[in-house]
């Protein structure tokens, strides 16, 4: 634990790889709002609590970023552009909906902007349906709510439609895939850790000691696997309460994901290491991998419209697995889902440190 805890020490003195480590993905990560549209801003205001207006909201937030406002202020919100549309949901909404009634909710929008037709028409829709669930079960409540559960489950291919996008996974998407480019970026500091110790002759020195080449390279490791987690933990952070971006029941999900591909960054940090003989070389080689292999893996922009054969060299990059689980994660699948793509990352990692430990084993003989 030795080489763990002075790696650790020597990090953490250096203010560059501090930034580096923690502000730079913050800094990059912003990147990812250019060319964003702005999230529309709703408000909700339920007095019914039930579990159907709870379904709307959560349903809502997706579409939405979802604020809390006063009844009293709706107009002055409302003009000061503090929400774009506000919904009032009525006590006994729910039941009189069920019964048949068209009553209960009421919205409010600037009647100049069109900014939140999309979300207006979500709601009429998903009412709509509603209504006629209430209708087939012939206006009973326990019947209601369990083929009302089988449409939420199942309603997006019979909404024509509702939004194709979900607006807050997508940008969430693109900001995460420029925190996955700067974690990448930052992975050089591993390769350039290790040949700064060659050059010194740290390495020597310490290989000199009972202390088996595996053994420091293990510990190095994991010096900087407890960095990442440092790191990734911060940024998912600032993600969810400083930008507020959605994030869904995603949370923790993302943040393991994020965490397996930290080990893959870090391996890749030891193969820039292996193959470069001193750190200017290692710093050229790394930004000339670091580019093609996020765009390739579509952290720079969707693939979806890319030629075929840059959808085929995407599967060879890391950056398209784990973006590949991030949206996967964002639109509701659980982890154990991502079988295939946990399992690919994982064979990424081990065939960059194979490629990165074989020349050090060299230097241990």
């Amino acid at each position: 634990m030795t080489i763990f805890i002075n790696t650790l020490k020597r990090i953490f003195r250096n203010k560059v790889q501090i930034f580096f480590i923690l502000l730079f993905p913050l800094a990059f990560m912003t990147l990812g709002f250019i060319g964003q549209e702005p999230a529309v801003k709703v408000a909700i205001i339920d007095k019914d609590h039930t579990k159907f207006t709870a379904d709307l909201v959560r349903n809502l937030k997706t579409k939405a970023e979802i604020r809390n406002i006063k009844e009293g202020k709706i107009n002055d919100d409302l003009k000061t552009l503090k929400v774009d549309y506000v919904v009032v949901i009525e006590k006994g909404f729910t039941d009189g909906l069920i019964h048949g009634k068209d009553e209960g909710i009421t919205s409010y929008s600037v009647k100049e902007s069109n900014f939140s037709k999309p979300v207006s028409a979500f709601l009429e829709q998903w009412l709509n349906h509603a209504k006629m669930v209430a209708e087939k079960v012939q206006h009973n409540p326990d019947s209601f709510y369990t083929e009302f559960t089988n449409y939420d489950q199942l309603g997006a291919i019979q909404l024509v439609h509702k939004l194709a996008v979900n607006e807050g996974a997508e940008r969430t998407k693109s900001v995460l895939g420029y925190l996955i480019i700067s974690m990448l970026y930052t992975s050089l500091i591993v390769g350039l850790f290790i040949i700064f110790n060659k050059n010194n002759h740290t390495l020597y020195r310490t290989l000199t000691a009972p202390v088996k080449i595996r053994t420091y390279m293990l510990q190095i490791t994991g010096s900087f696997l407890f960095v990442s987690f440092i790191q990734i933990t911060f940024v998912l952070l600032i993600i969810k309460y400083v930008y507020k971006l959605y994030l869904g029941s995603a949370g923790f999900s993302i943040f393991v994901l994020l965490l397996l591909f930290s080990l893959v960054t870090v391996a890749f940090g030891v193969a820039i290491s292996s193959i470069s003989k001193n750190i200017i070389q290692a710093c050229l080689i790394g930004i000339c991998l670091v580019a093609p292999l996020a765009m390739l893996g579509g952290a720079y922009f969707p693939l979806e419209f890319a030629p075929d054969i840059i959808k085929t060299l995407s599967n060879f990059t890391p950056v398209s697995w784990v973006i590949t689980g991030i949206e996967k994660l964002l639109q509701g699948q659980s982890l154990f889902s991502l079988g295939k793509e946990l399992l690919i990352l994982i064979l990424f990692a081990i065939i960059f440190f194979l490629l990165g430990t074989f020349r050090k084993a060299d230097i241990a003989k």
